[in-house]
């Protein structure tokens, strides 16, 4: 596998979390402020914002190590299994 290829496996990995990092931060303050009967658009519209900027922050300092193992997994040659020929 390339180092560009690499690269982007890595960006897309950093972006799905970033992404599952804002819904559930988004939803989480959506049901509290649900809770206090504090619904507006207004209100959603700040969450909506801070989140994603608390997410892109927090998926700034995430390192993504799985996509170096299956960058090894993939070059290793896989032995062929030898089946007994009758």
């Amino acid at each position: 596998m390339k180092k560009k290829k690499l690269k982007a496996l890595v960006k897309s990995a950093k972006k799905t979390i970033r992404e599952d990092i804002k819904t559930d931060l988004i939803t989480r303050l959506q049901e509290i402020t649900g809770k206090y009967g504090q619904d507006s658009k207004k209100l959603n519209k700040d969450i909506q914002k801070g989140a994603s900027q608390l997410a892109r922050k927090l998926a700034k300092d995430i390192k993504v190590d799985k996509v170096a193992e299956v960058h090894e997994l993939i070059d290793q040659p896989v032995a062929a299994e030898e089946t007994p020929v009758n």
